[in-house]
C-alpha cells in the first residue's frame, strides 16, 4: 500500500512540472516597456495611468504606476511606432511618441512629470541611446530589421542569408551557417517562438526541406529577427552555436501589397578560373504578399505566397550532352 501511495505522489509531481517546462521552451517573441515616473523634486508619482498605443495597428496596453512610481508592460508586440500617454492627478499630461520596439528589447522610459500649479514654458529634449552602452542588452547579439531585409542583396532569398553581416557568423562550404565556430546543426532557428530546425539532421543546411533546397519561410513574411551568440537571458536556450529568433509580419490599419519575380540560369553565371562554363540550370521564384485590416484597430490579416520552380530535366540534359561530347552513347 505504501509503495502504491508513493508511486501516485511521484506521478503527480511529474505532471505538475511538465506544463512548466513546455512554457519555458517557447522562446522570446515580444518586447517590454518599463520605467519610473517622478515629480519635479525627484519623488515618485504613484497611481499614474500609463497607456501604450501602437499607432500602426491601434493596439493598446494599459498599466498603473506603483508606490515607487514604476510601471511595466510585458509581452508587447515588436515594431511600432508606439505612443506612451501618462496622466496623473495634479500633474500635466505627458506624451512620448515615435517609440520603436525591437525583438527581445526592454525599453526603459523614465519620465519627470510637471505639477499643474507650476506654469513653465515647453521644453523639448531629444536624446539618442547608445546601443553599446544600453543596460537592456543581454549578450552578444545583432538585429536584422525590415530595412536590412529590404535593401541587402541576396542570391537564394533565404531569410538566414542576411546573417552573414554578423561578425560571429561564417558561411560554410555547404549550405548553412556556422555561428561562433560551431556546426550549423548546433544552431537553433525559431520563427514566432516555434522551433524551425531540421530536427532529424538530414539536410546540410540545418533547415526543414534543405535536401530539396527549399526555403523554410519566405523573406517577405519575416518582420525582423535577432542573432544571439551568448545570451544571458535564461529564456533562450537549446543551442550551443547561435540562435536565429525571428518574428513574422502582421497586418495594420492600412492595406499593403507587394509582388516579385526572380530568374536564375547559367547565362547569368560567368566561367570559372579554368574557363569552363556553368552547368545548365533554370530556377524561377515568384510570389506576392497582401495585408490590411479586417476590423480596424482590432483584427488584421497578412498573407504571403512564395513559389519556387526548378525543372528537373535540365540536369539530365546537361549530363547527356557532356557524355555525347566525350564520345559516349
Amino acid at each position: 500500500m505504501k509503495r502504491f501511495f508513493w508511486s501516485v505522489c511521484a506521478l503527480a509531481a511529474v505532471l505538475s512540472v511538465a506544463p512548466v517546462t513546455g512554457l519555458v521552451a517557447q522562446g522570446v517573441t515580444t518586447a517590454a516597456v518599463t520605467g519610473r515616473l517622478t515629480d519635479d523634486a525627484g519623488g515618485a508619482v504613484p497611481e499614474a495611468t500609463v497607456q501604450l498605443t501602437n499607432t500602426s495597428t491601434g493596439q493598446r496596453y494599459g498599466s498603473r504606476s506603483g508606490a515607487d512610481g514604476r510601471y511595466f508592460f510585458e509581452n508587447v508586440q515588436v515594431g511600432g511606432p508606439y505612443t506612451i500617454d501618462i496622466r496623473a492627478l495634479g500633474f500635466e499630461p505627458l506624451q512620448k511618441t515615435g517609440v520603436i520596439l525591437q525583438l527581445g528589447q526592454r525599453y526603459v522610459g523614465d519620465y519627470q512629470m510637471k505639477r499643474t500649479a507650476v506654469q513653465l514654458t515647453a521644453v523639448s529634449v531629444e536624446a539618442q541611446a547608445n546601443p553599446l552602452l544600453s543596460a537592456s542588452r543581454t549578450g552578444a547579439q545583432t538585429f536584422v530589421g525590415e530595412s536590412l531585409l529590404a535593401h541587402l542583396p541576396t542570391l537564394g532569398r533565404n531569410f538566414y542569408d542576411f546573417v552573414s553581416s554578423v561578425p560571429q557568423v561564417v558561411s560554410a562550404a555547404v549550405p548553412g551557417i556556422s555561428i561562433a565556430g560551431q556546426n550549423n546543426r548546433f544552431n537553433n532557428i525559431q520563427v514566432d517562438g516555434g522551433v524551425n530546425n531540421d530536427v532529424f539532421g538530414l539536410a546540410a543546411s540545418g533547415t526543414p526541406g534543405g535536401q530539396a533546397n527549399a526555403h523554410p519561410i519566405s523573406v517577405e513574411a519575416i518582420r525582423e529577427y535577432q542573432v544571439l551568440i551568448a545570451p544571458f537571458d535564461v529564456r533562450q536556450g537549446s543551442f550551443t552555436g547561435g540562435i536565429l529568433n525571428a518574428v513574422t509580419k502582421s497586418g495594420t490599419n492600412q492595406f499593403h501589397g507587394s509582388g516579385w519575380g526572380y530568374l536564375q540560369n547559367q547565362s547569368l553565371v560567368g566561367n570559372n578560373l579554368s574557363g569552363i562554363s556553368s552547368a545548365d540550370f533554370h530556377q524561377n521564384q515568384y510570389g506576392l504578399s497582401f495585408s490590411g485590416p479586417i476590423i480596424r484597430d482590432r483584427l488584421h490579416f497578412f498573407t504571403s505566397v512564395d513559389v519556387q520552380a526548378r525543372p528537373a530535366d535540365h540536369g539530365r540534359h546537361h549530363r547527356r550532352r557532356r557524355l555525347a561530347q566525350r564520345g559516349h552513347p
